[in-house]
C-alpha cells in the first residue's frame, strides 16, 4: 500500500480541471462560407414524344404506342423516363403522366424499364408529359 499514493498521482497527472473555458467556442474558429450551387439545369434530350394536357383528353395513344414500338425496334432493351413538367410542383407524379406510364406498359414494357418522374418549368402553363429514352 505504500505504492497507492504514487499510483493515484500517476493518474491523476494526465487530467485537467473542468471549467467555463471547457465548453466556450474558440474564438479563432471561423464560420465556414458558403459556396453558391448553380440553379438545375433543364434536361438537355430531345423527348421521343411530347403529350400537352392544355386539353382535358388529347388524343396520344396511337402516336406514343408506334414511337414505343419504334423505340423497342431500335433496341429492345430500351429504357423510358416518363415525365411530367408543371407550372409548380405538386406532391407527386400527376395522374396525366401516371396514364402515359400505363400506355407504355400496356406495349409489353415492363415495369422496371418505365422510370416516373415529375418537375417544374416556370415556362409551361399546364401540365406535359414527356417521354424520353434511356
Amino acid at each position: 500500500m505504500k505504492f497507492a499514493p504514487f499510483l493515484a498521482g500517476l493518474f491523476l497527472a494526465g487530467c485537467t480541471l473542468i471549467d467555463q473555458t471547457t465548453f466556450a467556442p474558440s474564438p479563432e474558429a471561423e464560420p465556414i462560407p458558403l459556396i453558391p450551387v448553380a440553379p438545375a439545369k433543364y434536361d438537355p434530350r430531345t423527348p421521343l414524344v411530347t403529350i400537352d394536357f392544355t386539353s382535358t383528353a388529347p388524343n396520344y395513344k396511337e402516336l406514343l404506342r408506334l414511337a414505343v414500338r419504334a423505340a423497342l425496334a431500335r433496341d429492345g432493351a430500351v429504357q423510358f423516363d416518363v415525365v411530367a413538367v408543371t407550372p409548380s410542383l405538386d406532391a407527386g407524379a400527376p395522374p396525366p403522366a401516371i396514364e402515359v406510364m400505363r400506355t407504355i406498359m400496356a406495349e409489353r414494357v415492363p415495369a422496371a424499364r418505365v422510370h416516373l418522374g415529375v418537375r417544374s418549368e416556370a415556362a409551361v402553363t399546364a401540365v406535359q408529359v414527356r417521354v424520353y429514352v434511356r
